[in-house]
């Protein structure tokens, strides 16, 4: 027997016009009605509002909120105050300007572990609702989609070819592109009119997109300046751009990889070159507690020290920074820490 709520939604979804009606008889019975009523009613309101599951362009940056973005990396991001600083002001400049003169490039350097891919997926976090799954997102790997150095012309093509179309969907997407240092030189050109100060090619505007670069390449450099502030007694949160962006943009240029004598490097489109520091071993604790807590579990301070101490790290007189940084701790924990499990 059909209920009387069901024939209300019923004939709501026959005409639209009286939804506001159709909600004023729903009320509180609305949770005991099932069956066909629930679901006619879901879809009128899908109809009227949009879908839960649907993702409109530009959406979630309206509501980007730099204070609580940079809160959230301060608090996850461990032993990175450059890379909180820097990536929260660029943020907030890019997403806040109505036309920006070109896309927003940052390129990431880094010792592997040291938070690259991390923070990317906390930027498509706070960018999309439904972060790095987003329609929007678009993740490159240099060696899964650029694999042969006899296709190069090839995935210039596809390169070409594919940010236009997805800037057509929309043209606030963002763009990573990861393992940079493994792709060949030559290729990352390619989008070099993309993020160049056009206001447009071909009636596409590419000025509100987000182009982000994941490389080891600087990262000697890196580790060096980090290594010689703990020499001299200093604080790593002493770093400053100042003292590392440089050796950064001139190692990128120059060490093998895919920003090798880049165009986009020559001619100054990377608009800032991000240094992820060595994690030191008080960062790693930090991150085999984290990920205990993501398991629902809680450790000691014995066992983290016992976890902590299976990580290999540098210089071996030292001891000091993490060679893996934190990309061996899940695998780690699995096999030491069963004492809890």
């Amino acid at each position: 027997m059909v209920s009387t709520i069901e024939v209300t939604i019923a004939l709501c979804f026959i005409a639209l016009p009286c939804l506001s009606t159709c909600l004023q008889h729903f009320n509180s019975a609305c949770v005991l009605a099932t069956g066909t009523g629930t679901v006619i009613f879901s879809v009128l309101i899908g109809w009227q509002i949009g879908f839960p599951w649907t993702e409109k362009c530009g959406h979630s940056w309206a509501n980007f909120n730099s204070t609580s973005f940079y809160a959230h990396l301060q608090e996850y991001l461990y032993g990175q105050h450059l890379v909180t600083f820097v990536v929260t002001q660029s943020l907030k400049a890019h997403i806040s300007k109505p036309q920006p003169s070109k896309a927003l490039v940052m390129s990431f350097h880094g010792w592997t572990g040291s938070g690259k891919n991390y923070a990317s997926k906390m930027i498509a976090g706070a960018l999309y609702s439904k972060g790095s799954q987003s329609e929007f997102v678009h993740w490159y790997i240099g060696t899964r989609d650029f694999p042969h150095l006899s296709e190069i012309e090839q995935y210039r093509d596809r390169l070409q070819r594919e940010i236009p179309e997805y800037t057509k969907r929309c043209g606030q997407s963002l763009f990573i592109f990861d393992e940079m240092d493994k792709m060949a030189p030559g290729i990352i050109d390619a989008i070099k009119p993309f993020i160049d100060f056009y206001d447009e090619i071909d009636g596409i505007d590419y000025r509100r997109n987000i182009f982000i670069f994941l490389s080891n390449a600087g990262g000697s450099e890196i580790t060096r300046v980090a290594f010689n502030f703990w020499l001299d007694g200093k604080d790593r949160e002493d770093i400053n751009m100042r003292d590392i962006e440089p050796l950064v943009n001139q190692g990128a240029f120059n060490e093998i990889g895919g920003l090798q004598y880049s165009q986009i490097v020559e001619k100054n489109l990377i608009d800032v070159y991000v240094p992820f520091l060595p994690l030191e071993r008080t960062h790693v604790k930090k991150c085999i507690a984290h990920e205990f807590k993501m398991r629902g579990q809680i450790a000691d301070d014995d066992l983290i020290d016992k976890i902590s101490n299976q990580i290999v790290y540098y210089p071996p007189q030292f001891e000091l920074f993490s060679v893996s940084g934190c990309k061996k701790i899940s695998h780690k924990v699995d096999v030491y820490g069963s004492d809890i499990i």
